[in-house]
């Protein structure tokens, strides 16, 4: 990184460090079982980290074929593992990538000439993004990947104009790590080829730069190929990145997501909006692509959900579509390669559209490059831009927090349930089985419990189930009409939802709702106890 973009960059840092350490000891959530899971399997098979088995829907799977993703999240939750499981070592991991990214972001803007009160900018829009605070409190590799992509776009750039060898070798070995962090980096690598063929609009620069400049790219896609063989799982039956992306895809998939990757430009990135501001004319302007992206968005959302769709969100993706579309058209039209180069960075999670879900966590990838546009526009119009950054920053670290905030509650009971639930009976000698995923599968084998699978074993009579109601998949108790509910945990309290259909929140799964956050006072989850008598059968 450029030396002179420690002292911009510090402002930012300081931002994330002060909202996330209250977080560092949240619980464990959603995906985060799987990338802890793997940790553990690290321990003793390093370099193949999902090779074994778990289960993650009704029967024990190869994790290799129901994770499309590589290992450096397993990696980098090593220190955890060995420190027992520890919540805040993991979190302070996301944080110290979060610096990185931030330094990255920061020192990019400067190369790319934004003068360090802007660059400085360009770092508060990023922690100020709801999708990167939020994806920052959890055990998943995208803060990681969004790290590790924007750091070796960043190292590639200086090699594009310094020529030394430490920087081309730092860059080919952190992009060819971004897709083992999350699979979708891999088309960051046609962003930095168009950023090492230079302006697309000088010709005289193409022909001026020597083939030489893609030694480090061709570096980052051997090195990526060869950490694919090595870490791949051989056992038979096992699974690949490809292979299970494609497992998990599906046409169906593509009206949903669509309308989802352009809302969350709008709700859940500092992008959008202050852009939208900052270019009000020009994009009224162009009313067309306005009304002819929320009609194209009411479509999709027709197709993914008939008549129940949540109609009054599409103008939310018609702006999305119309700001995304301004980038590029006004990169074209002042013939700037930078904003061009930037603006199709944007589109880099477009890819997934065809993915089970296209979730805000998807776009961290390219929320570098949306804060370095806007940081930009309002350079250009310091009046306006400086008062624009001061509220941008403040509702989006408001929106942040509150979505810490909810997840905090919503994992936390999964952590209560184990506690509370689980332990004591273990400890006490009973046998003790569990239905229900995400954080609280974690909490509950830590507990001692073991998965009340669709398979065999099955619980026995006297032996005690706990299943959740939210922490997919639920226990049917219609077919269980043998067990007999002796406790309930739950939490009713009204207040912030992250994933919650009613109330239409879905910050990790847009298949739940599209918005990042929402207020409800439906049930946050509720942790079941049971207890099996004669004839209890599995839920199928």
């Amino acid at each position: 990184m450029k030396y002179e973009a420690i002292r911009p960059a510090i402002p930012a840092v300081l931002l994330a460090t002060l909202v996330l350490v209250p977080f560092l000891g949240k619980a464990f959530t959603m995906d985060d079982t799987v990338f802890l899971f793997e940790a553990r399997h690290a321990l003793t098979d390093p370099l193949h980290p999902t090779a074994f088995e778990m289960t993650w829907f009704h029967a024990p799977e190869r994790v290799s074929t129901i994770v499309p993703t590589g290992p450096v999240m397993a990696w980098l939750l090593v220190p955890s593992l060995l420190a027992g499981g520890s919540e805040w070592l993991a979190h302070a991991v996301q944080l110290l990538m979060l610096w990185v990214a931030i330094l990255a972001t920061v020192s990019l803007a400067l190369r790319i000439g934004l003068p360090p009160e802007w660059a400085t900018a360009s770092g508060l829009l990023l922690v100020a993004s709801p999708a990167v605070l939020g994806m920052a409190g959890t055990a998943m590799p995208d803060v990681p990947a969004m790290a590790l992509g924007i750091a070796g776009i960043e190292r590639l750039a200086a090699w594009r104009d310094e020529r030394r060898a430490g920087q081309g070798i730092a860059a080919a070995l952190l992009l060819g790590f971004a897709p083992h962090a999350r699979a979708h980096l891999v088309s960051l690598l046609v962003v930095a080829a168009l950023l090492l063929i230079g302006d697309p609009f000088r010709r005289t620069e193409r022909k001026e730069r020597p083939w030489e400049r893609f030694l480090p790219l061709a570096g980052a896609v051997l090195f990526a190929a060869v950490l694919a063989v090595i870490t791949h799982d051989s056992a038979p039956g096992a699974g690949s990145i490809v292979g299970t992306a494609i497992r998990y895809s599906s046409i169906g998939q593509v009206s949903s997501n669509s309308a989802a990757f352009a809302m969350h430009w709008v709700l859940a990135v500092a992008f959008a909006l202050p852009w939208i501001a900052l270019r009000r004319r020009p994009i009224l302007k162009r009313y067309g692509i306005i009304l002819g992206s929320t009609a194209g968005a009411a479509l999709l959302l027709h197709l993914a959900h008939g008549y129940e769709a949540p109609y009054w969100l599409a103008p939310v993706a018609g702006l999305g579509a119309a700001a995304l579309v301004d980038v590029l058209v006004d990169g074209i039209s002042r013939r700037d390669g930078v904003q061009l180069i930037l603006g199709l960075w944007l589109f880099l999670p477009l890819p997934t559209a065809i993915y089970v879900h296209l979730p805000p966590k998807f776009l961290l990838a390219s929320a570098p490059a949306a804060s370095i546009l806007v940081a930009r526009a309002m350079a250009a119009r310091p009046e306006i831009g400086r008062a624009l950054l001061a509220g941008t920053a403040a509702l989006g670290v408001i929106l942040g927090v509150a979505i810490l905030r909810a997840d905090s509650a919503f994992s936390g009971l999964g952590r209560q349930a184990a506690g509370t639930l689980i332990a004591p009976a273990v400890a006490s000698g009973q046998r003790v089985w569990y239905v229900g995923h995400w954080g609280f599968q974690w909490y509950a084998e830590k507990a001692g419990a073991r998965y009340f699978n669709s398979t065999p074993p099955y619980p026995a009579i006297g032996d005690l189930v706990v299943s959740s109601v939210n922490s997919e998949p639920s226990l049917e108790v219609e077919e269980m009409d043998a067990l007999f509910r002796i406790r309930r945990v739950e939490d009713r309290q009204p207040g912030g939802r992250v994933m919650s259909r009613k109330a239409g929140a879905g910050f990790f799964s847009n298949s739940w709702g599209y918005l990042p956050w929402a207020w409800g006072d439906d049930v946050i989850d509720a942790f079941d106890l049971w207890v099996v008598s004669p004839g209890a059968r599995p839920a199928r």
